[in-house]
């Protein structure tokens, strides 16, 4: 409860003053012409899943403005995600507290200037407030997600968000700069030297050669009511070691948050060692692994988590869990073709929150039935 007052105070300090500043000198909508020389800034600031949806509008920038200098804000924790894009071509990171704003402040004017400066997801004051010392005049943003609105010169307003996918809510932004791609997919590059490594790393953990069927058990402890119940996925495990064939390896992925999940299925998995055997990484591998990991899974099983959308990035064939509060028309495959399966939690009759609908009525029968589809696509 403290953390969360101090944030909210210091969030408040920064919508007072820079309010204060923007009444005295409010943005002045100025032109924006990209062109092959052009020096363009984006602030994406949030979660994994958002983060790697941002991805898609650098490829249609890169795609529809040749030579273009593409840079990047990231909170530091998604770093990698950004230099793991290879349309950006530099990297910032943001993070909490006047010195660090004030020195993100002085790398992001000494890399100025910028013709164009855009605000995809996140609803931090900050990249906000930078932004407006920077040049309010060129800044691009969506005023439905932020509540500093008046810092930017640019709206491009879009009254269906709340009913429209990540990826177009995102490319809308791009396309009122003039820019779009014909493939607009996620996008995340594993480099060769970590697919290396990584398999240098598996067999330590007792992973072996053969088909890998990787299931991502859990998000972060945040929207907790898009997760699977743990004996739901116990049974799935039993299902899928009948199911599938003997070489293939089901490996069980997560954050160290994910462990006790984890030892709650294992503990509910029957105790024959027949069939595909059951190898614990959760906790085990880091972002970059992970990514490297799921580039080699003949396919992926993942709740509405950073890892579903991080699969879809870097290729891999998924099965989404996914709840009816945010619905996969919104966060699912986008643009995919026929790689991917969806289980969508039905919306029961006068839905009001999420506690409304149980993640326990998809079934294992269900993700297995959809699995079978795309195995030996």
């Amino acid at each position: 409860m403290k953390i969360r007052f101090l944030h909210e105070l210091h969030a408040g300090s920064y919508r007072a003053l820079f309010g204060w500043l923007a009444k005295r000198r409010p943005p002045i909508p100025a032109h924006i012409k990209l062109g092959p020389g052009s020096s363009v800034l984006v602030f994406t600031c949030a979660g994994i899943g958002d983060t790697l949806t941002d991805s898609v509008v650098f490829k249609a920038l890169a795609e529809s403005f040749p030579g273009i200098r593409l840079a990047a804000v990231v909170h530091k924790r998604r770093r990698s995600l950004l230099e793991h894009n290879p349309y950006v071509q530099q990297v910032f990171t943001i993070e909490k507290g006047p010195f660090a704003f004030f020195r993100l402040h002085r790398e992001l004017k000494a890399a100025a200037p910028w013709d164009a400066i855009l605000h995809l997801r996140g609803n931090d004051p900050e990249p906000r407030c930078q932004s407006f010392l920077l040049n309010p005049d060129v800044t691009v943003s969506v005023p439905n997600m932020t509540q500093l609105s008046r810092l930017c010169g640019h709206h491009v307003h879009q009254p269906d968000w709340d009913d429209t996918h990540g990826v177009e809510q995102t490319l809308r932004i791009a396309r009122y700069l003039g820019a779009d791609t014909k493939e607009p997919t996620l996008v995340y590059a594993v480099k060769p030297e970590e697919k290396t490594a990584l398999e240098v790393k598996l067999p330590t953990l007792g992973v072996q050669p053969g088909p890998r069927l990787v299931l991502q058990i859990g998000g972060g402890r945040r929207a907790s009511w898009r997760d699977w119940p743990e004996p739901r996925w116990a049974e799935l495990v039993g299902l899928l070691k009948k199911k599938l064939p003997p070489n293939a390896q089901i490996l069980l992925l997560g954050g160290r948050d994910n462990a006790d999940r984890s030892e709650t299925i294992q503990a509910l998995l029957p105790t024959s060692e027949e069939g595909a055997p059951v190898i614990d990484l959760v906790g085990k591998l880091s972002l970059t692994e992970s990514a490297a990991l799921l580039a080699s899974a003949r396919a992926v099983i993942s709740t509405d988590t950073g890892i579903m959308h991080l699969s879809f990035a870097v290729g891999a064939r998924v099965v989404a869990l996914i709840h009816c509060n945010n619905p996969a028309h919104r966060v699912g495959p986008y643009g995919y073709g026929d790689r991917h399966r969806v289980v969508q939690l039905a919306r029961p009759e006068n839905y009001r929150s999420p506690a409304d609908a149980n993640m326990a009525n998809i079934t294992p029968e269900m993700v297995w039935k959809n699995l079978e589809e795309i195995w030996n696509g």
